[in-house]
C-alpha cells in the first residue's frame, strides 16, 4: 500500500463502513429503548390496575417470581395478611421476563400502599349515588 491514491480509497471505504455500522447500531438501540419503554408502561399499568381490582375485591396477595409457569399459582404461604402467589412467568424470553418483573414490583408496591391507606382507594361502581341536597 505504498500508493497514496489506493490508501485514500481504502480509508474512504472503511469510513463509509464505519458510519453505516454506527447508523445501524443507533437504529437498533432506538428500537430496544422503544420496546422497553412500551413494555415498562404496560407492565406498570397492569400491576397497578390488578392491585386495585384485587384490593377492591378483598384479595390481599403479593407476587414472588420463582421459576417459569403458564398461570398464577398460590404458593401456600402467607406474609402477614398477604397470600404469596407465583405469577405467570416466562424467564427464557427477555421481554416477557422484563414485563413480569416490572408488573410484580408495581403490583406489590401498590397493594401494600392500598393496604396501608385504604381511605385512598377509590371505589368504582356502576351505580349512581344518591344526590344529597343541602
Amino acid at each position: 500500500m505504498n500508493n497514496p491514491k489506493t490508501l485514500k480509497i481504502v480509508i474512504a471505504v472503511l469510513l463509509v463502513a464505519l458510519f453505516t455500522s454506527l447508523g445501524f447500531l443507533a437504529r437498533e438501540l432506538s428500537r430496544n429503548f422503544t420496546w422497553q419503554l412500551q413494555v415498562d408502561s404496560l407492565a406498570r399499568y397492569e400491576g397497578s390496575t390488578r392491585a386495585r381490582h384485587d384490593f377492591q375485591s378483598g384479595r390481599l396477595r403479593l407476587f414472588v417470581l420463582s421459576g417459569g409457569r403458564g398461570d398464577d399459582k398460590f404458593s401456600g404461604t402467607n406474609e402477614g395478611p398477604f397470600e404469596i402467589w407465583f405469577p405467570q412467568y416466562f424467564p427464557e424470553l427477555k421481554p416477557f421476563r422484563y414485563a413480569a418483573e416490572t408488573m410484580v414490583t408495581t403490583y406489590n408496591d401498590r397493594i401494600r400502599y392500598l393496604h396501608e391507606h385504604p381511605e385512598r382507594a377509590r371505589v368504582t361502581t356502576n351505580t349512581t349515588a344518591e344526590r344529597v341536597n343541602p
